[in-house]
């Protein structure tokens, strides 16, 4: 009896999932119909009678489309990734219209362009091919090379086509797919077709537009549909369309567009025969990272920086840990040779770094953390993305997400951070595009993730103008400025140039007055770098105030002004990203000519959270005596706050630009 009921359920079994397998082809067929592949080389009359939609689009992309399956080769396996791309050009007088880049990773010899053919269709009906001879190859930096090349031809109302073929030697992650650009997308499509020992995950970033997401079961068996004989495993696709996906348009005070781009990334999550669910963590990372590409490798077998740093501290014995800190840094700081770079892990041994030869982001701070424990000092390296390379997905973890490396020390319950690739610095200064990011401490056991904020990065100025207008416009008086973080790094790196102190003066703080007389300058602590930089000096800017004959027109923002507002509009959908934080305290005291009176605002202020402009003014007789303040306490503001810094720098200019009617 028992094995009646085996055999019937068996057949049922059988019965249940041919029927759902029919479904599926069913539904996988219809699905198919939705977004058609474009054929290459077949251009609809459709396209050529498009018209320009608006003024701000130049072209658009019609059709965005990438095939993805998977060959294997010499004992591994390759991702071909097979990208058809088809563009309506409306003004060929836009660079961007005719003039492509392909990236790929070059790195390691992770990818490479295998084939690649474009062709410009013109409304005439005659077609342009690119000939090989234009596609130049160009090294961007160093994981990135890109194929850049101009499509031949183009003209008004042609329309561009082009594909290229990759072959990818990493698969554990896909290329992001991105379905926004800076023009509007017609038509989106990926499609990847699995073997039967691995699957992807997707993740969708910044998209909120509808996607079709759908998986196609094909049939490719020839053998009778009889449940006793085996079926053979259909091929596997999985499908990603979307439609009209807006343009996205660059704007100032951004961390990069890539952080803000629709797009699709992937990450493997079965793998072998039978597939296994894969683990994907940022554990699962660290550990890769110890095992491939682990700076603690170099930093420990980096006896020459060890020396370095044990002599330093040896030299200090019984100084403070903060100071000897300071020591290695800047014996560090004054000897490398920055190659542009940033890697988040070197080979290059701590001897070259020291010897001044070009080396990346990596190399001279794995030497820095190797010389500072020689120092007894806790240092670690810290994994980072710059600016440029865009904001770290916490949910999908990846070591290809890390670009640059800097350097975490702990101090009596103090952290410092430090990039001693970063020119005339210091501990706690790091270059803007490291500014704001997230970074991953790895200690020899364990990691941590940390915030890349540290307090000595940012923009500080403070300036005492004591000044004197005479009857015929000239302005003569005493200068005091004290500047720290970025602004005394950039008069460092000046005075290491060869600039005067008259120069740097100038430059910094009056460069739009060629008629400006100085004299008595005095630059202090250009050398402790523990200390803002002072300069105090006398000036005489002729013909300062205009002569009119019932007063003088009189400039209130003598030092410290911005001409214009650095966002283009009064209205923005992206974040801003600042480059750092902003102090800016401007404070004068003008005495007038005798007989002389202003009528000026009142006092006022521009508050809300992380940002503050303050106007104070206090004239008595024959005295003009006022103060602006600018304190920016943050980096990042959500585009709410676009609006209040809008108003926050329009102010700014608007003060830069106005004009006081000294009255006799």
């Amino acid at each position: 009896m028992s094995s009646k009921f085996e055999l019937m359920a068996f057949l049922l079994d059988r019965f249940f999932l041919t029927t759902v397998f029919i479904v599926l082809l069913g539904i996988g067929g219809v699905s198919a119909q939705s977004m058609a592949d474009a054929e290459f080389g077949n251009i609809p009359d459709s396209l050529f009678q498009m018209q320009q939609p608006d003024g701000d689009t130049p072209y658009r992309i019609t059709n965005k489309e990438l095939n993805i399956s998977f060959q294997e080769a010499n004992e591994s396996i390759v991702a071909v990734l097979e990208h058809h791309i088809r563009i309506k050009v409306f003004d060929d007088s836009v660079r961007e219209a005719s003039v492509v880049a392909i990236p790929y990773y070059f790195d390691n010899d992770m990818e490479r362009v295998t084939s690649l053919e474009a062709y410009t269709y013109l409304p005439s009906g005659e077609r342009a091919a690119l000939s090989e001879k234009d596609i130049r190859t160009i090294n961007i930096n160093s994981r990135y090379s890109i194929k850049e090349f101009a499509m031949p031809a183009v003209e008004d109302g042609a329309v561009i086509e082009y594909r290229y073929t990759i072959e990818r030697r990493y698969i554990e992650e896909l290329p992001d797919f991105y379905l926004s650009h800076e023009v509007p997308t017609d038509n989106a499509k990926l499609t990847i077709t699995y073997p039967k020992y691995l699957r992807y995950q997707s993740y969708t970033e910044n998209f909120d537009g509808n996607i079709k997401h759908d998986v196609v079961y094909t049939d490719t068996s020839s053998v009778p549909k009889v449940f006793t004989i085996p079926q053979p495993q259909p091929i596997v696709t999985e499908r990603w369309m979307a439609s009209n996906v807006p343009a996205l348009k660059e704007e100032a005070y951004i961390s990069t567009l890539d952080d803000y781009r629709g797009k699709i990334k992937f990450l493997l999550s079965e793998f072998g025969i039978p597939r296994q669910q894969l683990e994907n963590n940022w554990e699962v990372v660290v550990a890769r990272i110890r095992d491939k590409t682990n700076p603690w490798e170099s930093i420990e077998r980096n006896n020459k920086a060890e020396a370095a740093g044990d002599s330093i501290a040896g030299s200090l014995d019984g100084a403070p840990e903060s100071q000897v800190q300071d020591s290695i840094y800047h014996y560090l700081n004054n000897r490398i040779n920055f190659s542009g770079q940033h890697t988040a892990f070197s080979q290059t041994s701590g001897k070259e770094v020291l010897a001044g030869k070009p080396s990346s982001q990596a190399a001279i701070n794995q030497t820095l953390v190797a010389m500072l424990r020689a120092a007894d000092i806790d240092a670690y390296p810290v994994l980072i993305s710059t600016r440029k390379s865009g904001k770290i997905n916490m949910d999908f973890p990846s070591f290809y997400q890390f670009n640059g490396l800097m350097v975490r020390s702990e101090i009596g319950g103090k952290s410092y951070l430090m990039d001693a690739g970063f020119p005339y610095s210091q501990p706690g200064l790091i270059p803007v595009d490291t500014y704001g990011s997230r970074g991953l401490v790895l200690r020899e056991e364990g990691y941590e993730w940390i915030d890349i904020n540290p307090d000595k990065s940012l923009f500080d100025i403070q300036v005492q103008i004591d000044g004197q207008l005479d009857r015929d416009g000239t302005l003569r008086g005493t200068v005091e400025a004290v500047q720290q973080g970025y602004p005394a790094q950039i008069i460092r790196q000046k005075k290491a140039d060869g600039n005067s102190d008259s120069e740097i003066l100038r430059q910094t703080l009056f460069d739009g007055y060629p008629q400006m007389r100085i004299s008595d300058i005095v630059v202090n602590n250009a050398e402790k770098y523990g200390q803002p930089i002072a300069i105090t000096a006398d000036f005489e800017i002729e013909s300062y105030a205009t002569s009119f004959t019932d007063g003088l027109n009189f400039s209130p923002m003598v030092v410290g002004y911005r001409n214009e507002n650095p966002f283009s509009g009064p209205d923005r959908n992206l974040p801003i990203t600042l480059d750092a934080p902003e102090k800016l305290d401007l404070s004068y005291s003008i005495e007038l000519p005798e007989g002389h009176s202003v009528a000026v605002d009142d006092d006022r202020t521009i508050k809300f959270s992380g940002a503050e402009f303050v106007e104070q003014y206090d004239n008595t007789t024959g005295q003009l005596n006022y103060r602006y303040q600018i304190n920016i306490d943050q980096r990042n503001f959500s585009a709410n706050y676009f609006p209040s810094l809008y108003k926050l720098y329009n102010r700014w200019v608007e003060l830069s630009n106005s004009s006081w009617l000294i009255e006799e």
